[in-house]
């Protein structure tokens, strides 16, 4: 029986929920051959750790921060997912070649629908710049006609670099009087417990925060959003299960149920 080898490659990585997701779905299909293992890399090394695991017969690989830019960039075929944001979170061997996927804008879509939350119609905020972001933006401007999309990031130049990328008349630079329905962290701040300095008028009591990490604890995002007044401010684990499940069937063809791992991860 040929095994089927899987991981996530990231920086930090120690923390991911992501071989439990993906166990999880293989012994819904019976997978006694499936493994899934975290990998820590560098800058300095990530593509050669990659295309190693794949010379050992690796068979998929998760892209996680910071290196999901990088792996757009060394894939060999890219699916339209990937094209159309300019990141990949998901690689898979084909035909001696690597190519490459992102999953991360369908699962943010259907985890803020599960979620119950419309997206339509709503100013939008993207706090960061960086792979994740620019997935959640290309997903959101595909499926929400209406929805219009701010970015701020710390660096300028980096959300410059998206608004380029994108060209979309729904796509515009955060301006310092704006106020937004729905405000979502892709930056990795509540991983570092880095100093939360977004301003205040972001907020109205009606906003809804989203932050892309997740924790057993409130995310330090979290708990700014709820300190300075927000309606709502909820995690990325179901995002995390939800973006999962897109890669297992691209790499498997198989599409699992999310069941009730939700609450299960929840209570580990």
């Amino acid at each position: 029986m040929v095994e089927l080898t899987f991981g996530v490659i990231g920086n930090p990585v120690d923390h991911s929920l992501s071989p439990k997701i993906h166990y999880n779905f293989a012994s819904q299909f019976n997978l006694n051959n499936f493994s899934y293992k975290k990998i820590k890399a560098t800058h300095d090394d990530f593509e050669i750790t990659v295309r190693e695991f794949f010379q050992n017969n690796g068979s998929g690989l998760n892209i996680t921060v910071p290196f999901k830019n990088t792996a757009y960039n060394m894939c060999d075929v890219l699916d339209s997912s990937a094209m159309n944001c300019g990141s990949v979170n998901t690689i898979k061997y084909e035909s001696g070649k690597l190519k490459g996927y992102s999953t991360d804008g369908a699962g943010f879509v259907d985890d803020i629908s599960s979620k119950n939350i419309q997206l339509d119609n709503k100013k939008i905020l993207i706090y960061g710049a960086g792979g994740s972001a620019s997935s959640l933006i290309s997903a959101i401007l595909e499926n929400e006609k209406t929805a219009i999309v701010s970015i701020l990031n710390r660096t300028p130049l980096n959300a410059e670099k998206l608004l380029s990328f994108f060209k979309s008349p729904r796509l515009l630079p955060h301006t310092n009087q704006s106020t937004y329905d729905i405000i979502v962290n892709t930056t990795p701040i509540s991983m570092n417990n880095g100093k939360i300095t977004l301003p205040y008028n972001l907020l109205s009591s009606n906003t809804i925060c989203y932050d892309l990490f997740y924790s057993n604890d409130k995310t330090a995002f979290q708990k700014w959003a709820i300190k300075n007044g927000a309606k709502l401010c909820y995690d990325g684990l179901g995002m995390l299960i939800h973006q999962a499940k897109h890669s297992f069937n691209i790499w498997n063809n198989l599409m699992p149920d999310k069941n009730n791992l939700e609450s299960l991860l929840r209570a580990i």
